[in-house]
């Protein structure tokens, strides 16, 4: 075996694992599109359900931390159902509270809510965050929203996560809104000037190579977000990425470092691990707990088996480059959370997995039923 911290996923949508598969590539199948006319029809139990299969797919492939960015709030009902399945599942998640799709610009994420769940919240392997909606691209109303909420959110001490890219990199780099508390999503497309605007604020960023080439962003090479120093990869759902593979981001980014550089030794294998461990963790301001195998932190760690024919092991076989260049989830023998052991011998502990197959597919057929005959 290989010994391992368990992986951080800094980005995830997990409340839409279920509907893997229903983002065709076609205009009428667009993810954001689907993904808006879909969420209108979750109930709070289709959350659960959703959330619950997503984590214990992501807590099988390796993952032991996920940051799940909940951004279909539509009741206090629903966020209660989120935390319930990351807490069924096992794994440890930091819950961001984000706005649902029908939102106005001028409408802030139920701010009251966001108060009550930070007051009942507890120290413990679950905790909360806001899914921030920034300021947009710098129109005065979106602004004025991102500036209650993100007020709102540092009074509570909770930490802030936001979606960025193209245009809204700039008036996010401008606003004065950014801090150490503030992880940016994606970041496409911006300047060295918005990243060096980021890295000035002690920002953080989540690159997500898999879905960035899914919905056509482009191509995600490293050293052009170097400048901004705390950075972590992410899966960002799923339902979009196509499977919570932790590791085939890995591969990605460093392949794509390679070609884009036409250097084969344009990013060591060790590097690119990092960003899934202890960078990761840094990342997201939890390295102090997780990331590492370290006396004192929590007990996150995870197996992988080198006996698959994928991972048969030299004895100078470099572990850094096996685990970028040829690891999947399949090789997870076992995973462990915070001491509690909820992988062994490939197979998940307590979960009966047909079961749970059986209710994610009569939910997202009730969802799709309920969407199909909204639009007719």
């Amino acid at each position: 075996m290989i010994l391992l911290p368990g992986l951080v996923d800094t980005h995830n949508h997990l409340w839409l694992s279920a509907a893997r598969g229903q983002f065709r590539n076609t205009p009428d199948t667009d993810y954001f599109a689907l993904k808006k006319r879909l969420g209108r029809h979750y109930t709070p139990d289709d959350v659960r359900i959703g959330t619950y299969v997503g984590a214990i797919e992501t807590l099988a492939s390796g993952v032991t931390t996920t940051v799940d960015f909940f951004h279909n709030l539509r009741s206090p009902a629903h966020l209660e159902a989120a935390e319930q399945a990351l807490l069924q599942s096992g794994i440890r998640a930091r819950l961001l509270a984000g706005a649902h799709d029908d939102l106005g610009p001028a409408e802030s994420v139920d701010l009251d809510l966001l108060a009550a769940a930070a007051a009942r919240a507890r120290p413990g392997r679950v905790t909360l965050g806001l899914g921030w909606r920034g300021v947009g691209e710098g129109k005065a109303d979106v602004a004025a929203t991102g500036r209650r909420e993100i007020a709102a959110a540092r009074k509570l001490g909770l930490p802030v996560s936001v979606h960025s890219g193209g245009k809204r990199n700039g008036a996010l780099a401008a606003s004065g809104l950014l801090g150490e508390d503030v992880q940016i999503v994606h970041a496409t497309g911006a300047t060295p000037a918005e990243l060096a605007a980021f890295r000035q604020a002690g920002s953080a960023l989540s690159l997500t190579p898999v879905t960035e080439q899914r919905v056509g962003y482009g191509l995600t090479v490293l050293s052009d977000y170097a400048a901004v120093g705390r950075i972590g990869l992410g899966i960002d759902g799923t339902a979009l990425a196509g499977s919570a593979d932790l590791f085939a981001n890995m591969r990605l980014l460093a392949l794509t470092e390679s070609g884009a550089a036409k250097k084969e030794t344009a990013v060591a294998p060790r590097r690119i691990l990092e960003l899934a461990t202890i960078e990761a963790a840094r990342s997201i301001g939890m390295d102090d707990q997780i990331g590492s195998i370290t006396p004192g932190k929590r007990a996150d760690l995870i197996l992988l088996d080198t006996g698959a024919l994928n991972m048969s092991l030299a004895a100078n076989a470099d572990p850094y480059a096996l685990i970028v260049y040829s690891a999947t989830p399949a090789n997870v023998d076992t995973v462990i959370v915070d001491g509690v052991v909820l992988k062994r011998g490939g197979r998940l502990l307590g979960v009966d997995v047909p079961r749970v197959m059986q209710e994610a597919r009569a939910s997202i057929d009730a969802i799709l039923e309920r969407a199909g005959a909204a639009s007719r």
